[in-house]
């Protein structure tokens, strides 16, 4: 039995991925590191986790208020949850490291134990399991944004933190976390892709991570490794994705003047 010409095209993606993130891999373990571009807000995290180990104050961590596989929630929204953890996920191992306390607050279900997890994976990699103490990760409200973030502005309120770091998926209710941040005088470093939230960042903190920043933040906060090699593999996809968009853009421009077949969904 055939396969469908949808499904062999997927494999056949999926073929092509894993060959370039085995080969991007295989580049950056022999040492051949690439040239990036400085993200300036995420030295200003480190320098806050650095700070933190010197003064016990805790830097606090959100991946935001969305969910994974909500009814009303989208794909966008989905992979920057994904990524505000990874990210939350290589602060908790540095913070593992040096000493530096952290404090980490979610606001849904899923990914609270999605979080807890994750940051509980980070402490028993750098051999200080002993030091994950549950009660660091908070689950602030469930799927209500604004509840979440008068949440947040209780934490910061609460107890004296370093800096607070919000990158993940967040809406118009960054206004209240972004501008409390400030009146406080508290270090914050912000991402999103959203196009409500991401103005506010901008206005509320100069430390912002813009758009597809927020996928690149997890490779330059962890060592040389997988990350850095699925960095370079989103870079070569995303490269192809413009390559053929502006392709397809221009043939539909010359398809009738030269009578070329018109390409299907064109």
């Amino acid at each position: 039995m055939a396969l469908p010409q949808n499904t062999i095209l997927f494999l056949g993606f999926v073929l092509v991925v894993v060959a370039l993130t085995w080969l991007h891999h295989a580049r950056v373990s022999g040492g051949r590191l690439p040239v990036r571009r400085p993200l300036p807000a995420l030295e200003t995290l480190r320098a806050a986790l650095g700070r933190g180990a010197e003064t016990g104050q805790a830097v606090h961590v959100s991946p935001g208020a969305s969910a994974l596989g909500a009814a009303d929630g989208s794909r966008a929204t989905a992979a920057e949850l994904l990524a505000g953890l990874l990210v939350a996920e290589r602060v908790a191992g540095e913070a593992a490291l040096n000493g530096a306390p952290i404090l980490l607050s979610s606001g849904d279900v899923v990914a609270h134990l999605a979080l807890r997890g994750s940051v509980r994976q980070a402490y028993q990699v750098a051999g200080q399991a002993q030091d994950y103490d549950p009660a660091r990760v908070q689950l602030l409200a469930h799927r209500d944004d604004l509840a979440y973030a008068v949440g947040i502005t209780t934490l910061h309120a609460r107890q004296p933190l370093e800096a607070s770091a919000t990158i993940g998926g967040f809406g118009q209710e960054y206004l209240l976390i972004g501008e409390d941040g400030a009146q406080r005088g508290l270090p914050q470093v912000a991402g999103t892709t959203g196009s409500v939230a991401l103005p506010l960042m901008m206005l509320t903190t100069p430390a912002t991570l813009i758009g597809e920043e927020i996928f690149a933040a997890e490779a330059y906060l962890g060592p040389p490794g997988p990350a850095a090699a699925r960095l370079l593999t989103q870079d070569v996809l995303r490269s192809a994705a413009i390559v053929l968009l502006l392709g397809g853009f221009v043939y539909g421009l010359i398809q009738p003047s030269l009578g070329l077949p018109p390409l299907p969904g064109l």
